[in-house]
């Protein structure tokens, strides 16, 4: 089986290339100028050898660079949006396994990459969504507070108030004001006399038709979860939102 070009030596090529002319014909060049562009060329043969290897090896790297990069800005979006729809919307998760259920009427916990969420679902007791790190714990036990105690501290720091108890839970007792049946909304909170400090806190009833029949400043007590605030031009109206209410 003949020889490729460059598995030749040079002696193998010098009788190759004499082999291939006519003891007649002469040469267009003197002999060793043929010899030094053979070994041009094996030289050249030899450098892309040596570089193929490389090159396989830099496109093997990038290309699982490429993979990798995509993995994480797949997995952060992911992220992104179960944050958002479950701190912001009460929604979701969407990315996450759900790894446990306790036996408190159906609350469910999910992991995700790097982040957990409870959805509480107790019988009567804590309605909403949380979600944090895998440390994340189970925690059904709401912050008391009195309806007075709200009124002074959003009046005097609102914003840091609404941000300080923003998706807590909450039990607050306070005077019964109205409620709306259609809408499954009660309304109570603390009247001042000077209208100061008179905060409205509206809750929405976790169940339908579970307001109680109370006359206007009853006392009640309730636990649920603060979704919002919502505070006028000149500051003497303040209205807390709370969702998922039961009475106490």
């Amino acid at each position: 089986m003949a020889k490729k070009k460059e598995e030749l030596t040079i002696e193998e090529y010098k009788e190759e290339l004499l082999d291939e002319l006519d003891e007649t014909e002469e040469f267009e060049k003197p002999i060793y100028e043929y010899e030094e562009e053979y070994i041009e060329q094996l030289e050249e043969i030899e450098e892309l050898e040596e570089e193929t290897p490389k090159k396989k090896n830099r496109n093997r790297i990038t290309l699982i660079m490429n993979i990798i990069f995509s993995i994480l800005i797949i997995g952060m979006i992911m992220i992104s949006i179960d944050v958002i729809c479950v701190a912001r919307y009460n929604k979701g998760p969407f990315f996450a396994i759900k790894t446990a259920t306790y036996k408190d009427g159906g609350t469910k916990v999910y992991h995700g990459i790097g982040y957990k969420v409870i959805k509480y679902n107790q019988i009567q007791g804590r309605r909403d969504m949380e979600i944090g790190t895998w440390g994340l714990k189970y925690d059904v036990n709401p912050t008391t507070i009195s309806a007075l105690d709200l009124a002074i501290e959003f009046t005097n720091t609102p914003k840091d108030t609404y941000t300080k108890y923003y998706k807590e839970f909450l039990r607050v007792n306070g005077n019964y004001k109205n409620k709306d049946s259609k809408k499954n909304t009660m309304t109570f909170g603390y009247v001042d006399e000077d209208g100061k400090y008179t905060l409205d806190i509206v809750c929405t009833m976790a169940e339908k038709e579970s307001i109680p029949e109370l006359k206007e400043k009853d006392e009640i007590t309730i636990i649920g979860t603060v979704t919002n605030y919502d505070l006028d031009k000149d500051g003497t109206n303040k209205t807390l939102y709370i969702s998922d209410c039961f009475a106490e």
